[in-house]
């Protein structure tokens, strides 16, 4: 049986835990769990953190064990749990039992994140639930395990656009697109060149990082219809009145804000 590598990670700053597994998931590492002082990651190739971390300055330190794959996935299963959203939404994973909620979406996220445990999807989420989705068209930019996309089907959306630049999240979402039965989606692996193959859309959707939007929110602008939302996570309260002025700048009228431990969420409307 393959043996893998646990490299424990213990950050300065854990909040900024998503720097560290961008990197490392872009690098080949295989997947991750959060942990209270920084994440758990894991790869079966001799891979070398040190160096693949060069761009980040948060000082860190990790510890190394090998594990057996089957422990491995054991590990992942017992740290994730299934997630209820305003008694509406049901996350579960395939180990999970089924429960009677308004929507039920099965996430298999490989020990990435990206089933709503995070406080960026969470607020996302939360974001959508406010908005009458029925019958919109949806572009869902960085979609990751597609789990937005897959709520949005849920809701009705006519058609959607799942966009993500790793190989391996697109590969992920089009199996999770698959066990949800969503057919209004179409999925698509790039980066934000992708939009000019799209229509304009009623609602877009944006859970990323802040140096990303504040560069891509023209680019998103362009691909909004008149009166139509942009929402958006992935940064931090401090963030911001950068992220309005950009969105303003582009023809964006902000409209609600969204807060949890720090991490933020905005909805705007296009004029």
């Amino acid at each position: 049986m393959l043996d893998y590598k646990e490299f424990d990670f213990k950050l300065e700053q854990p909040e900024r835990r998503d720097i560290f597994i961008a990197l490392l998931s872009q690098a080949g590492f295989e997947g991750f769990v959060e942990t209270p002082e920084g994440f758990s990651a894991y790869t079966g190739e001799d891979l070398l953190p040190d160096e693949i971390l060069k761009p980040v300055d948060i000082p860190y330190s990790y510890t190394i064990k090998k594990i057996k794959n089957q422990n491995w996935n054991e590990t992942w299963e017992k740290q994730i749990k299934p997630l209820i959203i305003d008694d509406k939404i049901y996350i579960k994973t395939s180990f999970h039992p089924v429960k009677n909620y308004p929507f039920v979406i099965t996430i298999d996220p490989k020990m990435s994140f990206g089933t709503g445990h995070h406080e960026t999807t969470y607020l996302m989420i939360k974001q959508m639930l406010t908005i009458d989705l029925k019958d919109k068209s949806v572009i869902d930019m960085g979609a990751g395990t597609g789990v937005l996309s897959i709520l949005a089907g849920l809701s009705g959306a006519k058609e959607i656009y799942a966009i993500d630049i790793d190989e391996w999240a697109y590969n992920n979402m089009l199996e999770n697109f698959e066990k949800n039965r969503v057919k209004s989606v179409k999925a698509f692996y790039g980066d934000v060149k992708k939009l000019k193959e799209l229509p304009q859309v009623d609602v877009f959707l944006a859970n990323i990082n802040r140096n990303v939007l504040l560069q891509d929110i023209p680019h998103y602008s362009k691909r909004i219809n008149p009166g139509g939302l942009l929402l958006i996570s992935g940064f931090y309260e401090s963030d911001v009145s950068l992220l309005e002025t950009v969105a303003r700048q582009n023809g964006m009228k902000f409209v609600s804000k969204m807060v949890k431990n720090d991490w933020t969420s905005l909805k705007f409307v296009k004029k």
